[in-house]
């Protein structure tokens, strides 16, 4: 009910400001030698959104040297930026008072330019915020609706493509070609998240590092969800085979984990993570990651981690989110991942340790 609410608010709020809202001509990018000195981007979603577009972020970093580059981020993204050098963060979310705080620092930050990453359609968050901070551009994407006056409108391809490279080309409407050579991917890390990741391999053995199979039980999306007993299954047909499988989950989903491991020896679990920064630092340090479609299919595509990931075939975001640049197998079941068997999980570890070798023996 709160979130109808608060979508129902931001609506009208929207059309309001779009009465008194006057977009100059719409063009397919910032003109040539137009001065920017301040730069606004829309991420205030999920952790695998801002994980996907945070390379080509830094990329308008050097490409625009001399400007201020802002990200409005959630609280459960916002994380990923803890360690970053060069941006300005303002937090969005949906109560009032941080709301209203973080429409206030958007003003004080005084853009020249607003970027909408949401692509298909046009954010009316995104648009509340660029009118209400004064920016000249507003860019989004074109798609199939343009419901709202933004003034940029960047063309996409007809075919759908990997919403990282779809990011490069909507930031491309600013004005500057932006480097797709050399991407800085992953997440910055501080001593403390590497430390965390080091005292648990020395803790299951340190010659195991770089040698385990993680495996992700969590997902928000219960179609998402690998069921527990296929969980259970995996882990002891990489016994089987000689690797160790390591358990990821939420808190919440850590009680199965920790009984799976408890049936089977040699099944080990993760450690409880206080943020996506201390998961991260374990994933890095894996040689292939079996994970349903989260946030953390994006942070070990980062690493180059072999991935094998696990969707639904049927929603219309695929394939925008599929492990990017990286060595990987995707599996999918028409209704939901619990219809993908074992044996076809089991099947895609062995090409992808075929094709890499990151599960070779000694």
């Amino acid at each position: 009910m709160l979130k109808r609410l608060e979508s129902s608010g931001r609506r009208v709020l929207a059309s309001f400001i779009r009465r008194g809202f006057r977009a100059e001509a719409v063009r397919d990018r910032i003109p040539d030698g137009s001065a920017l000195r301040s730069i606004l981007i829309m991420r205030w979603d999920a952790i695998g959104d801002m994980m996907v577009c945070l390379p080509y972020f830094r990329k308008v970093r050097e490409a625009f040297p001399d400007a201020r580059v802002g990200i409005v981020v959630s609280k459960r993204n916002m994380p990923l930026l803890r360690y970053e050098r060069g941006f300005r963060t303002i937090l969005h979310d949906s109560s009032p008072g941080v709301y209203l705080a973080s429409l206030r620092k958007a003003r004080e930050f005084r853009p020249d330019a607003v970027v909408d990453t949401r692509m298909h359609y046009d954010s009316t968050t995104s648009f509340i915020y660029g009118a209400l901070s004064g920016a000249r551009w507003m860019l989004s994407a074109r798609n199939s609706r343009n419901g709202l006056p933004f003034n940029v409108r960047v063309p996409m391809p007809d075919f759908r493509m990997h919403n990282a490279d779809m990011t490069r080309l909507l930031l491309e409407g600013l004005g500057r070609p932006i480097d797709d050579l050399e991407l800085d991917r992953q997440v910055r890390l501080s001593s403390e998240e590497l430390e965390f990741a080091a005292d648990f391999w020395r803790r299951v053995g340190l010659g195991l590092r770089g040698r385990c199979v993680g495996i992700n039980m969590s997902a928000r999306d219960p179609r998402h969800r690998w069921p527990e007993n296929s969980v259970e299954e995996l882990g002891v047909r990489l016994l089987e085979l000689g690797k160790r499988p390591v358990l990821f989950s939420i808190p919440s989903g850590r009680d199965p984990a920790v009984a799976i491991a408890s049936r089977h020896p040699g099944v080990i679990v993760a450690p409880e993570c206080p943020t996506i920064l201390h998961a991260a630092a374990l994933v890095r340090d894996l040689a292939m990651f079996v994970t349903p479609d989260t946030g953390l299919v994006h942070v070990s595509s980062s690493y180059e981690i072999p991935t094998v990931g696990l969707y639904v075939p049927n929603e219309e975001h695929l394939p925008l989110w599929f492990p990017w640049r990286v060595e990987s197998e995707i599996l999918m079941d028409p209704e939901s991942v619990h219809g993908i068997t074992v044996g076809s999980v089991l099947g895609a570890v062995v090409r992808l340790s075929r094709r890499t070798g990151a599960l070779e023996q000694e």
